[in-house]
Parts: C-alpha cells; sequence; structure tokens
C-alpha cells in the first residue's frame, strides 16, 4: 500500500473524515517535522476541530518558514479572526492581499473585518476590490449593500443590487432584492430558493438576533389563541406554518396532541428539531404541503412568514383547506402605512407589507370569519418599530 500523502489528507478533511486526516497529518510531520504545506494544513485542522492555539501555532510555524504564502495568511487571518484577535487578523489578511493581489476571497474577509469595527469607507473600497476581481462575487455585493444602508445611501444599494442581478440573473437572493428597489416588477410572493437561502444562513444566529431586536410575533399570537382555544389539555392537531427554529412550538406544545412543523429552511428545521417539542417537522413548500393535507388541523399558526407573500389568496385558500371545520387561524403581517392605497408592497428589507382591508378581503374570499386583527409592534430594526397586523380567523370547514 503506497504511503498516505498529504492530498490523502486534504480530501479526507474536505469529505468531513477529520480522525483519518489528522493521522496522515501526524505521519506526515513525524517524517518531515518542517513541511510546510502539512503544517499549515494542519492547523486549518485543528481550528476545524475547535482547537485555536494549536491551528495558530501550526500556522504560524508554517508562515516562519516558508513566509510568502497568502493561503496560509489567509487562513491564519480566519483562525485569529474567530478568537477575537482583529488586530492580528487584519495583518494577516493584509499580507495576502499584499502578496496576491488578485486575492478576491482575502479582500472580502478584509473587507468584512473592516465593516465589524465600523471602518466604513474602508470595508466598501475593500467589497469593491472584490468585486473588480469577480464580478460574480455574492457575498460582496450583499454585504456592500448592507453597508450602504447603513451609511444612508439606499441609491448605492440599489445601484449594487441592480449590478448583482445583473451579473448573477439566477441568484435568487439578487432577483428578489432588487426587485424591492425597483418600482416595477414585484413578485406576488418571494422565491422559495431565496426563503431556503437566506434562512439556512441565518439559522445559527436566528434566536440571538431576534432577541436583540425584542421579537414578539409568537407571543403575541398565542396570546391571541388563549382567547380561542384550550391549553394544557393536549386536545388540538396543531400546524405551524413556517415554524423556522420553533419559536412558537414550546408555546403551543401543551395545546396540541400533535404538533406539526413545516418550513421551507433545513438549517431552521434542524434547529427545530432540537426542541424536541414537535411530533413531525416537514421541509416543504407551505402552500403546496397545506393542500396535500386536507381537514388536518385544528389550529395552524403561522408567525412572520406570511411576511415573505405578497399576494395572499393562494395561501389563504390552502389555509383553509388544511383546517378542519371551524378550525382556527393565527399570523402575523407587517402593517402598510396607513392611508397607503396599496394592497400590498415588497419593502427594501426584502418583507412584504399588507394593508388590514386586503387581509380581511383575503380571508373572507377564503370562507374565513375574521375575529381580530389587531396592531401590534412585532420587533425593533434600526432602531424603529415594526408595526404589525395580529390576525385571528376561523374556518368555515366549506370546502
Amino acid at each position: 500500500m503506497p504511503a498516505p500523502t498529504i492530498h490523502d489528507a486534504i480530501a479526507h478533511f474536505q469529505n468531513g473524515r477529520l480522525q483519518e486526516s489528522e493521522s496522515i497529518y501526524l505521519l506526515l510531520l513525524q517524517r518531515q517535522p518542517d513541511d510546510v504545506n502539512a503544517l499549515h494544513f494542519f492547523g486549518v485542522l485543528r481550528a476545524k476541530q475547535g482547537r485555536r492555539d494549536e491551528a495558530v501555532q501550526l500556522i504560524k510555524r508554517s508562515l516562519s518558514l516558508s513566509p510568502r504564502n497568502p493561503d496560509a495568511w489567509n487562513n491564519l487571518g480566519n483562525v485569529l479572526l474567530a478568537g477575537n484577535d482583529t488586530k492580528g487578523a487584519e495583518l494577516a489578511y493584509t499580507n495576502a492581499t499584499n502578496q496576491k493581489p488578485e486575492y478576491a476571497e482575502a479582500w472580502y474577509n478584509l473587507a468584512n473585518l473592516l465593516r465589524q469595527a465600523r471602518r466604513r469607507d474602508e470595508a466598501a473600497r475593500c467589497y469593491q476590490k472584490v468585486l473588480a476581481l469577480n464580478p460574480r462575487f455574492a457575498g460582496a455585493y450583499e454585504n456592500i449593500a448592507l453597508l450602504f444602508l447603513r451609511i444612508g445611501r439606499p441609491d448605492l444599494a440599489a445601484d449594487t443590487y441592480r449590478r448583482w442581478v445583473a451579473a448573477e440573473p439566477a441568484n435568487a437572493i439578487a432577483r428578489h432584492m432588487a426587485a424591492a428597489y425597483s418600482n416595477s416588477g414585484t413578485p406576488q410572493r418571494a422565491d422559495d430558493e431565496y426563503v431556503a437561502k437566506v434562512f439556512d444562513r441565518f439559522a445559527d444566529t436566528f434566536e440571538s438576533t431576534l432577541a436583540n431586536l425584542n421579537y414578539a410575533a409568537p407571543g403575541l399570537l398565542v396570546a391571541a389563541l388563549t382567547e380561542l382555544i384550550p391549553f394544557a389539555e393536549r386536545k388540538l392537531d396543531v400546524l405551524d406554518a413556517g415554524c423556522g427554529t420553533g419559536l412558537c412550538g414550546p408555546l403551543l406544545r401543551s395545546t396540541a396532541r400533535k404538533l406539526v412543523g413545516v418550513d421551507l429552511s433545513a438549517g431552521m428545521l434542524a434547529k427545530a428539531r432540537e426542541r424536541g417539542v414537535y411530533d413531525e417537522l416537514v421541509e416543504a413548500e407551505l402552500v403546496t404541503f397545506m393542500r396535500a393535507r386536507p381537514r388536518s388541523y385544528d389550529v395552524v399558526i403561522s408567525a412572520d412568514t406570511l411576511v415573505y407573500f405578497g399576494a395572499l389568496e393562494e395561501a389563504m385558500g390552502a389555509t383553509a383547506t388544511a383546517l378542519k371545520p371551524g378550525g382556527v387561524l393565527a399570523f402575523t403581517l407587517e402593517a402598510q402605512p396607513v392611508g397607503s392605497p396599496e394592497k400590498f408592497r415588497l419593502n427594501t428589507s426584502g418583507r412584504y407589507s399588507h394593508s388590514a382591508e386586503y387581509a380581511r378581503e383575503c380571508l373572507e374570499a377564503a370562507g374565513f370569519t375574521v375575529l381580530l386583527i389587531e396592531g401590534a409592534v412585532l420587533r425593533q430594526e434600526r432602531g424603529a418599530d415594526v408595526l404589525g397586523h395580529v390576525v385571528t380567523a376561523r374556518s368555515s370547514g366549506a370546502r
């Protein structure tokens, strides 16, 4: 059998076989302690294993032997930044870009560091450098657009989204956000791929982010439901439509004989599964899912999911199909400004807002009796209240 090589170690690492990769690196370094590539990539492996101090030592040793290695400098920057050594990380990324000026990934990492440090002009220049080197670098478009919004330049953000969709017309996030900044061609709802991508990426930080925004939608909906259904009796079949990480789940468990969650994002469902409160979790588009389960649920709850629908007719019809006769629907919407002539609009947040009158119209057309449409503050965003509607309705069961 031929002796294992560094290529074998890298292949094991890329396929998640960390123990096998580690064994090869240890063997290689036992044979040749100054193997700069083995030192570098073993450091990357140690970082993946959470052994950050060892990772730094290994990569620095590699660089002491071969300092002109932009990939090693970039990886050192990543490890140092993960350990909150921003000065060390900035120096490492700068070394990487000095040695390899066309290194888009290192420029991007440096830009992110500078943005987090609120050095916004420098960050913008680095993002622009990334896009000059790679016009299809999606993360740079998105981050520079958010940076422009942060400094009060929505015009530059709009231009960035237009350039992004021109460079990547098939990118769902680019298409959706370009539409959000356009005065024409508003889609009837967010693309499924857009929703899945955004929330897969957001899954790990979703709850901590919302906690900082005083997110209130689940509590508001459950409070409204307490006036309509029995709690603490586990009698009802409940669907959490767009369940996300499962924030509504613990609040609903005491009323549910069977608690089902459906969401487009596999990442969010993985977090919901960790709660251990759902009887079933399904990765699916919720309208299709509800149509496939007629008269299955006593309650459908949807917290901040219909904000990714503009037109509500299809969703209301599907919900009426999924509910048992006399079943209850509870959901939130973001509110259109009072006096707005539009039934709904796509906002620069990427979410839709709706008028209360339009919500009532769609519910009644789907055979619901409207029980409540009440104004509420759903969260804070950029220092301001996000106003919304808390809505409850009862199905006639005619469908």
